[in-house]
């Protein structure tokens, strides 16, 4: 079949949706971790068991028990429990590993309760979790019920401190998309994942106050790019 420049834009949609969990892959240097299975340990309520290995043996397989709810009770985001996890999983010793308990299939497992309930009282964010946030709040599934208001079609780290994000409207039709650019650190350096909250505040400024943040720059990917950084630090 042939496809029209509104289909294709569909398309692309969603791969940036399925791309996006790529993003923060459990990698540490050379080393590549990937999710093996996500599971209910029967002997820790409130836990969950994460699985990760190389992708290519078994035997490389190591699951660590992540606590669902924070020292007071409350629960932890999924966001928040991947980016504790992946330190965790980079910071453990093969020592560790080798003495911890398997579980039914030979999978050793480590509690990893303490130092997740440790990022949650003081959390370390890398980059790739700040992209990750502010790209997802525009991903929706590829057959949505409702059209969004705004659709992410892509997405880009154009440095270490900003993203692109590249949306469009129901109105675009076969139209390129426009970009934003949103910070990914605060004002003292430090990794944010706090940009959220333009999902709902942008169909808002796309009616009216976006082009006074039009920023002058060329980019091949979109028509028009808009910088949020000063909007959102209320300068």
């Amino acid at each position: 079949m042939a496809w029209d420049e509104t289909g294709l834009s569909g398309l692309q949609a969603q791969l940036a949706h399925e791309m996006l969990s790529r993003v923060t892959a459990f990698t540490f240097g050379p080393e590549v971790r990937l999710v093996r299975g996500v599971v209910t340990p029967p002997d820790r309520p409130g836990a969950g068991r994460v699985v990760l290995w190389d992708g290519q043996r078994l035997d490389s397989s190591v699951a660590f028990d992540v606590p669902l709810t924070d020292t007071q009770g409350g629960n932890i985001p999924s966001g928040d429990l991947a980016a504790a996890l992946r330190g965790v999983a980079a910071d453990r010793s093969e020592r560790e590993i080798e003495e911890a308990p398997r579980d039914a299939f030979g999978i050793p497992v480590i509690d990893a309760s303490a130092p997740v309930h440790a990022f949650v009282a003081e959390p370390r964010f890398e980059v790739p979790d700040a992209l990750h946030a502010a790209a997802a709040a525009f991903s929706l599934p590829p057959e949505p019920e409702e059209p969004p208001e705004l659709r992410l079609r892509g997405f880009l780290l154009v440095d270490q401190a900003t993203c692109r994000l590249y949306l469009d409207t129901p109105e675009s039709q076969d139209a390129p998309p426009f970009g934003i650019d949103l910070p990914l650190q605060d004002e003292k350096g430090s990794v944010t994942v706090g940009v959220t909250a333009v999902h709902t505040a942008l169909p808002v400024l796309v009616l009216g106050e976006l082009e006074r943040m039009r920023k002058d720059v060329h980019d091949p990917y979109c028509h028009t790019v808009y910088d949020l950084g000063d909007w959102l630090s209320g300068s």
